[in-house]
Formats: C-alpha cells, sequence, structure tokens
C-alpha cells in the first residue's frame, strides 16, 4: 500500500463490509457529512459539489459590499456627524446675525439720541431768533444736525460692509470645514470597502483551501478503497492454484494502480491549480475594479471642493 502512496489514515476511512451493512454505513457517512456542514454555525458550506463554481469565481460586486452591516453603520455615523456640524454652522450663523443685528441696533439708537438733542436746541433758538446771537446759533445746530447725519449713514456703511465681509468670511469658512469633512468620509468609505474586500478574498481563499483538501482527502480515500478490494478479490479468486500465480497478480495489480493512482493525483493538481489561478485572477480584477472606483470617487470629491472655492470667491461680492 506505501508503494503506491498509500498510508494507513487513508485505508482507516474506508469502510469495511465484512463488518458494517451497507444501509448502516450509508447512515454514518451522511451523519459525518451533516456533521461537517454544522461545523460553521452561521456561514455558508464550505465544500461545494462539482455543480458549484461560485467559490472558484466569486461574484462579489461593489454594490455587494455597500449592502455590508459595517459599511452600512459607517454611513450612518458620518450622516450623523454631518447633521451635527450643520446644526454647530446654523447656530453660528444665528449668533453672527443677533450680534450684527445689536450691533446696528445701538448705532442708531445712539445716532437717534443725539440728534433729537440737537433738534431740541434747535428749537429753543428758533424761538429766541429776535437776536443776532440765536440766529446764529440756529444755523450751527443746523449745520451739526446734517453733519450728524452725514457721518451717521457714512458709519453704517461701513458697519454693514464690515458685517457682510465678516459673514461672507464665516461661510466660506463653514462651507471649507463642510468640504473637509465630506472628502474625510469619502476616504473613510474608500478605505472601509478596500477592506471589506480583502477580509471577502481571504474567506474565499479559505473556502477553496478547504474544498481542495476535501477534494485530496476524498480521492486518497477511493484509491484506498479500490486497492483493497482488488486486493480482496485477488486473495478470493479460486482459478489461482499456487503462491506464486497469487504473487505476480498482486504485482500486477499495484503496478497498474500506481500508475492509476499517480496519474489521478496529478490530473486533480492540475485541476486544482488553474481554480487557484482563476480564483486569483478573479480577485485582482476585482479589486482593480474597486480601486478605480474608489479613485474616480476622491477625484469626483475633490472637484467638487475646487468647485466650491470658486462659487465662494463670487459669492463674497455678492454676498448680503
Amino acid at each position: 500500500m506505501r508503494a503506491m502512496g498509500i498510508e494507513m489514515s487513508d485505508i482507516a476511512d474506508v469502510p469495511n463490509d465484512g463488518w458494517m451493512g451497507s444501509r448502516k454505513r450509508k447512515a454514518m457517512l451522511q451523519q459525518k457529512d451533516s456533521e461537517r456542514l454544522r461545523a460553521a454555525p452561521g456561514q455558508s458550506p464550505l465544500i461545494c459539489s462539482k455543480e458549484d463554481t461560485s467559490v472558484l469565481a466569486p461574484q462579489l460586486t461593489i454594490d455587494d459590499l455597500k449592502q455590508t452591516k459595517t459599511y452600512l453603520k459607517l454611513v450612518k455615523k458620518q450622516q450623523k456627524d454631518m447633521c451635527a456640524l450643520k446644526k454647530k454652522q446654523a447656530k453660528a450663523h444665528v449668533a453672527l446675525q443677533s450680534s450684527h443685528c445689536t450691533q446696528v441696533d445701538r448705532t442708531v439708537a445712539q445716532h437717534d439720541k443725539e440728534k433729537q438733542a440737537l433738534e431740541k436746541q434747535l428749537e429753543k433758538s428758533i424761538r429766541k431768533v429776535s437776536d443776532n446771537y440765536s440766529l446764529e446759533m440756529s444755523r450751527d445746530i443746523e449745520k451739526q444736525i446734517k453733519t450728524l447725519t452725514s457721518n451717521h449713514k457714512s458709519k453704517v456703511k461701513e458697519m454693514v460692509a464690515s458685517h457682510a465681509l465678516e459673514w461672507a468670511e464665516m461661510i466660506k469658512w463653514h462651507s471649507a470645514e463642510e468640504q473637509t469633512v465630506r472628502e474625510q468620509h469619502v476616504i473613510q468609505q474608500c478605505e472601509t470597502l478596500r477592506k471589506l474586500l480583502l477580509m471577502e478574498h481571504e474567506k474565499q481563499t479559505q473556502q477553496l483551501s478547504l474544498l481542495h483538501e476535501r477534494q485530496n482527502k476524498d480521492m486518497r480515500t477511493n484509491q484506498a478503497k479500490t486497492s483493497m478490494e482488488s486486493s480482496k478479490a485477488i486473495s478470493q479468486d479460486k482459478s489461482i492454484k499456487n503462491k506464486a500465480e497469487r504473487e505476480r497478480r498482486v504485482r500486477e495489480l499495484n503496478s497498474t494502480n500506481t500508475r492509476k493512482f499517480l496519474t489521478e493525483r496529478k490530473r486533480l493538481a492540475m485541476k486544482q491549480s488553474k481554480e487557484s489561478e482563476q480564483h486569483q485572477a478573479a480577485q485582482r480584477e476585482q479589486l482593480e475594479r474597486l480601486e478605480k472606483h474608489n479613485e474616480e470617487l476622491l477625484n469626483s470629491c475633490y472637484a467638487k471642493s475646487q468647485c466650491q472655492g470658486q462659487r465662494d470667491g463670487r459669492e463674497e461680492r455678492t454676498e448680503r
């Protein structure tokens, strides 16, 4: 047996018809297969049939990765972070508007107060127009009122321009802050997608390795069974008259089985090697497709950032 590459461990897996009935043997084999399938609860079976080639050329798209729990959890967290940022910015908008309104109201109130005081003085002077001094004072007060009004208009104009500039700077800052967060989110999404794909590739490679191990074990078991059955047939052959003839038949059988078994193992090794190459090629293609998708996504995000910066520059001149 050892000369044909058959170990005792392979023979141990071969059922013995002499002590086990066919029905009982079939039940035990079915139970053994069932236990193997239940060995990894919550996972897809690792052993595939001949018709099942999904493990050899797995179909895994970017949309599949985006539907995973890990990716959906990341997107949900990013949406929550963006909402928090927008709320903070909205609060800053209200605070700045309130500050600007307060400054304008105080300036207007101060101007009205000073103007009313001058107008009262003017009324008193008008009542005393009998002398030249009162007339000169009235003219001086009127001049002060005009100067006060002119200064007030200039002051309000400067204040509004300052407020508009401050508002535009805040909008620009908030826009840049928001765009930075978006870029970070896109980078996180790309990194997560790549990590998920590599994890899936590792699982698929493990599944293929287990499939090949199962195929090799089944082949050795079948070869050991064939060898034992052939040897048994020779030992029970009544037509063989002497020991020398029996030994000659055994040597011929061993030689034939050795060539046959080696051919089967070589054929299976070539088949598995081809499957591994196809598997690796499919994974490389998926990774290249994902890398291209991530690159396009990042380029689109950066392009939007540049357009937003140009738009903010134009809006600075027209804001408020």
